[in-house]
């Protein structure tokens, strides 16, 4: 026997039993709330019984056909009259506030509709179900953003209830669900069910023959299997070192069925030099490539072009910051934590580092490790909030968790130098300098910096232990900041400063220590 999902208590799902139990639990007065008297206002009848009522909310039933046929009329009549619907949403709103409103055809019933907290309140919970409902397109939700954030719940509410009504499925079996919001996902692509299970079935199973299984996947042209093969090219998985042209020729095979990362690398390699010279014919390719992503459903695509606008990488369009904030504007929409970077990087270098702070902000509370190491930073230094070093140590922190892959690694040294080094009493932290000198070395081959501060602290190390080992180590990285390609004389001179402080107080050191 199937098993029905219940379509109001699950916010997976833009139900008429999802709308029927918000509006019950945002209405003031929740006795007169009832599913059948919200009911009887949706499709504009007198009575209907409660059993019925009950099985279209929970979703054991489909919405009949004569009700459907209600809002197709009024998507017929809606073209020509924007707001035949302004009637039942004052009626919904009559039931929030437990008041009678009327219409007065006029704009003041539209203000008083977008103004009114509880609708406000209605909408917002109906949009954040929409982006968790697998059977909604990226493009939908981004459109009812769009409305809400220019004030206009009517017309987002209006939307939202013709998808309800016209075009959720209800019931849905729990055993059909993955695989609805698997076609779903595949829907803007050339992929099919066939090659993802096919590639599912050696990713789970094939252990020791995994290679050579993809290899002949590829060679039949499974999408999946290709870029698989191009991101072991990508990383040196193969042969020991990148190579990006093999690594292109995959990302082509399985970009031919629209597949929206191979796409999208398509125009990272290139972006990133890794392919061409950013030629005209290049940057073409790279657009062409980033808008097919984008039609996928890609929001790393739409972040690519905002970049795109900001470097002049757009074919036959100038530098437009314009066109790229609205573009990262769009993709953080979908929460995507490199469009929030992108946006605090734009008003950090307009010096409106309150707004920069937000935006980094919300990437950090998403662990982004760059942006964890940016909010740390502007809490110590107090750049746009109030300086707070216990709120930066733990940001510093959280950046250090990453994935080393993804680690801003300037968070190590952060910890080293600001807090484990000396101590730092306002965050609580205790001088730890085996820690600090850990977390320095991590990061000496990364940053010039903390081969610097090594030299600092195994200079005053030497100096108080006359310790041999202290002496190499100071030799060591000492050589290791001259194959940085920041190292100039003014660090030179910095370096030998600390060098000569040992050559003074131990004239007689049997450490060679090169100037």
């Amino acid at each position: 026997m199937k098993k029905f999902i219940k379509m109001n208590i699950n916010d997976n799902h833009l139900s008429l039993g999802n709308l029927c139990r918000y509006i019950k639990d945002i209405s003031n007065n929740k006795i007169f709330a009832t599913q059948t008297e919200i009911f009887c206002t949706i499709f504009n009848i007198d009575n209907i019984s409660d059993s019925t009522v009950n099985n279209y909310c929970i979703g054991y039933r489909s919405i009949g056909s004569d009700f459907k046929d209600i809002f197709y009329n009024y998507q017929k009549k809606i073209k020509s009259n924007d707001y035949i619907l302004i009637d039942t949403v004052l009626n919904i709103i009559s039931i929030l506030d437990n008041n009678i409103y009327s219409n007065d055809n006029n704009q003041n019933t539209l203000n008083f509709i977008n103004s009114n907290n509880n609708f406000q309140k209605l909408v917002n919970c109906l949009y954040n179900i929409a982006k968790n409902d697998s059977s909604i397109t990226y493009d939908f939700t981004i459109k009812i953003k769009e409305l809400i954030d220019k004030n206009d719940y009517y017309h987002s509410f209006i939307k939202l209830l013709f998808f309800i009504v016209l075009d959720k499925k209800q019931p849905i079996y729990i055993d059909n669900l993955v695989k609805s919001a698997i076609e779903n996902i595949l829907s803007k692509t050339n992929v099919s069910l066939t090659d993802l299970e096919n590639f599912l079935n050696t990713e789970f199973m094939d252990g020791i023959n995994y290679f050579y299984s993809i290899k002949k996947m590829a060679t039949d042209n499974n999408p999946y299997a290709n870029f698989e093969l191009a991101m072991m090219e990508y990383k040196g998985e193969i042969c020991g070192y990148s190579r990006y042209n093999k690594c292109y020729d995959y990302l082509k095979k399985a970009a031919i069925s629209n597949h929206p990362r191979a796409n999208f690398m398509i125009a990272y390699l290139i972006y990133n030099k890794k392919i061409g010279n950013l030629t005209k014919n290049d940057l073409e390719e790279a657009w062409k490539h980033l808008n097919v992503a984008k039609d996928a459903g890609s929001i790393a695509a739409i972040n690519s072009m905002g970049i795109a606008y900001l470097n002049g990488y757009v074919p036959n369009e100038e530098i437009n910051e314009k066109k790229a904030i609205e573009l990262f504007t769009t993709a953080s929409c979908a929460n995507y934590a490199y469009a929030y970077n992108n946006l605090g990087k734009i008003y950090e270098n307009k010096h409106k580092y309150e707004i920069a702070f937000d935006y980094y902000l919300k990437s950090a509370l998403l662990e982004e490790s760059w942006a964890c190491n940016k909010v740390a930073n502007f809490y110590r230094l107090g750049i746009g909030c109030d300086v707070d070093l216990s709120k930066a140590f733990n940001f510093y922190i959280n950046a250090s968790k990453a994935p080393v892959s993804t680690m801003d690694k300037w968070c190590k040294y952060n910890l080293a130098k600001y807090y484990y080094e000396f101590g730092c009493y306002e965050a609580n932290v205790e001088k730890d300098l085996n820690k600090a000198i850990d977390l320095l070395v991590d990061v000496s081959d990364f940053i010039m910096e903390a081969c610097i501060e090594l030299i600092y602290i195994y200079s005053n190390l030497y100096l108080k232990t006359k310790d041999e080992i202290y002496g190499i180590n100071i030799k060591k990285y000492a050589k290791m900041c001259e194959f940085f390609p920041e190292y100039n004389e003014q660090i030179k001179k910095e370096i030998e400063c600390n060098l000569n402080k040992i050559k003074k107080d131990n004239i007689n050191t049997s450490i060679i220590i090169d100037s």
